[in-house]
């Protein structure tokens, strides 16, 4: 009987499985030491962190793809995926031992002149990463490679883009072994020494079950009501996002509870993972992570971190209140028309919360608040912040775990230490990919600056602003969009900046202003067609079509579009924290409305009734958001609550008729 190959690699897989789970884990283990060693003693500084750990990453990366059965070549079969692998993992054990022992020399005695050894290890850092953006980020690998070409063949390129060129060792070497720039530039280098101790904190949280008590806890307590099932998703999302950074870990980790409740509830799957994806975009955009843009923000800007977060706070509470009074006109059409489930089909998917997932999410958010005085009172550094605050919930949660562990002593060490291991892994599961993307970028925006393209479309966007600051506007809008097609936000962001703000601060707009529009346009452009990882997510849990997800997600989304611009006229919102910024997050949270019920709501049964009277709605929302701040747009605040309470009444009255 003949073998069959397949199985055959999938059992040799299997075998290999043995070895490589240890190997990831001790790898996690050298990667966690090293960051703590900094973090507790500053040794060294960030620099050289920075060389030590991305090859590091790139190992992690190259074990985990193998530990969860993904092949890297899988047409050359298991044998030569395996061999590559190690020649992988070899290249960056000999470049991270090689730049440690020759830091210094690089820094100071061979900065510009360096020596055959340097460039070999140089080829080899750019090659890997070069090879992880082809897998993982296909449209940014492309985008480097023009750019490389660009760089040594501007000689080629006609009018303003023309330039002499520079050697191919000049981009191989500024963009590796120079340090300061390129994969172990500045942006690796807030990942290894600022972001990751914000990821140790989301481990412990993931690790000890934290986070599953937080969205049990409010599953728990607003599930019970139908016609609050949906904002489940809305609540546990926005807490989860205190922590996440991501949209599409949202989903996954909240939408594993809530999606399966509003289907049992009797809500469609297409609206079940639309109203999970909507509301799990609130990751991106929630402090204290901010989809690591609020780092990079506060890198650019030269403020302190804190300084960020506490503006980032007020457009995420206004996109929250945006997606709740969306989720909630919504939730009208099915629940108010009697389109619901059962009410027995649900206690099947609402788990009972114990008092120890409400102690657990108590336990939380007082250490974010922790975190806020620490950055906010007492200014701390963001990454000593970050330090104790985990230093704290894992003592904290520690403790818990082997006090109310049932068992022996032996019981509850095998299970405290089964949650440590869990920690570690999410922490290493989390910050290696995130480590290489910045490495990643590092590239890129090196490649913009020594091919001496970033200034020729900074020339280019400044001639657009001379003809007027709305097309410029439109422009950055445009570039963020079409770059957040094939590129994560943190990404499409970084990107936007380094184009747009100098132009836009040429021109009179605020820094502050500008960069958190082009934030905003990064988190549009993540569920914007054609491309949306937190709708593919969503979509495979609920089993709806992607296409449908995406275009559903974006209508109750929409009215977060209608913040992204009003940010210019109530630049107060993130000029300075104060009784001014409340002020601005309460009217943007009225003309937000206006515009939500406007959109989403109804007036008239008939539709030739019903648009225009709903267009009139529209306008007074367009009046609160963009009118110059007066008088006049104070006083059109009471019409608009008023038509908030209207358009939601009618809304209902006519769901429950029809």
């Amino acid at each position: 009987m003949k073998e069959n190959p397949v199985q055959d690699a999938a059992s040799l897989l299997a075998e290999m499985r043995k070895f490589l789970i240890p190997s990831y884990l001790i790898a996690t283990i050298v990667y966690l030491i090293f960051s703590l060693h900094y973090f507790t003693t500053g040794l060294g500084g960030t620099m050289l962190l920075a060389v030590t750990l991305v090859p590091i990453a790139y190992v992690l990366w190259v074990l985990n793809s193998l530990v969860a059965g993904e092949l890297p070549y899988p047409r050359l079969g298991l044998k030569p995926n395996i061999a590559i692998a190690s020649v992988y993992i070899a290249m960056c054990i000999f470049s991270l031992i090689y730049m440690r022992v020759e830091f210094d020399a690089l820094i100071y005695d061979r900065a510009g002149f360096y020596n055959t050894p340097d460039k070999i290890v140089g080829v080899m850092m750019l090659g890997l990463v070069l090879e992880y953006t082809r897998r993982e980020h296909l449209v940014l690998f492309y985008l480097i490679l023009f750019l490389m070409v660009y760089s040594v063949y501007g000689w080629v390129f006609p009018g303003i883009f023309g330039h002499p060129g520079i050697s191919w060792m000049r981009v191989i070497t500024s963009s590796s072994v120079e340090i300061s720039l390129g994969l172990f530039g500045t942006y690796a280098q807030i990942g290894v020494g600022v972001i990751a101790a914000f990821f140790m904190f989301l481990g412990i949280a993931q690790g000890f079950g934290v986070q599953d008590s937080i969205i049990r806890t409010f599953v728990g307590i607003l599930g019970k009501r139908r016609t609050l099932i949906p904002q489940t998703a809305v609540v546990t999302s926005m807490a989860i996002a205190t922590c996440s950074g991501s949209g599409a870990a949202n989903v996954a980790i909240t939408g594993q509870y809530t999606i399966p409740l509003m289907k049992k509830a009797g809500f469609p799957p297409l609206y079940a993972g639309s109203v999970e994806a909507s509301a799990s975009l609130g990751g991106l955009l929630m402090p204290p992570v901010m989809a690591i843009a609020g780092f990079l923000m506060a890198d650019f800007l030269g403020v302190s971190y804190f300084e960020v977060i506490a503006r980032g706070y007020a457009p995420a509470l206004i996109f929250y209140a945006i997606i709740a009074a969306s989720v909630y006109l919504f939730t009208t059409r099915f629940v108010r028309g009697g389109k619901s489930g059962p009410n027995s089909a649900l206690h099947s998917v609402i788990e009972e919360f114990s008092r120890m997932e409400v102690i657990n999410t108590v336990i939380f958010f007082t250490f974010i608040g922790v975190l806020i005085y620490l950055m906010g009172v007492l200014w701390f550094e963001a990454s000593r912040a970050a330090l104790n605050i985990t230093t704290g919930l894992f003592i904290t949660v520690s403790v818990l775990r082997m006090y109310l562990h049932t068992g022996t002593i032996s019981d509850k060490i095998k299970e405290w230490g089964r949650c440590l291991r869990r920690a570690i892994e999410a922490f290493a599961g989390v910050t290696a990919p995130l480590v290489l993307l910045l490495a990643m970028l590092g590239v890129m925006v090196n490649l913009f600056v020594v091919s001496g393209w970033m200034p020729k479309l900074m020339g280019l966007l400044a001639r657009v602003g001379e003809f007027h600051v709305l097309a410029l506007i439109g422009v950055g809008f445009a570039i963020g969009v079409f770059l957040g097609l094939g590129i994560p936000p943190s990404a499409c962001y970084l990107l936007s900046a380094v184009i747009v703000i100098p132009p836009m601060a040429r021109f009179g707009i605020n820094p502050w202003v500008a960069h958190f529009f082009l934030f905003f346009v990064a988190v549009i452009s993540e569920y914007s067609p054609p491309t949306s990882l937190v709708a593919a997510v969503a979509s495979r849990l609920s089993g709806a079509s992607f296409m449908k997800t995406m275009m559903l997600t974006l209508q109750i989304s929409l009215p977060f579009f209608f913040l992204t611009f009003a940010i210019f006229n109530w630049d107060i919102l993130v000029l300075e924290p104060g009784l001014a910024q409340l002020a601005a997050i309460s009217v943007l949270i009225i003309g937000c409305l206006t515009a939500v019920v406007a959109i989403h709501g109804k007036l008239f049964e008939r539709k030739r009734h019903d648009l225009p009277s709903r267009f009139l709605v529209v306008l007074v929302a367009l009046f609160i958001l963009f009118y110059p701040r007066g008088i006049l747009s104070a006083l059109a605040l009471i019409p608009a609550v008023a038509m908030i309470v209207l358009v939601i009444r009618r809304s209902q009255k006519i769901l429950v008729s029809s």
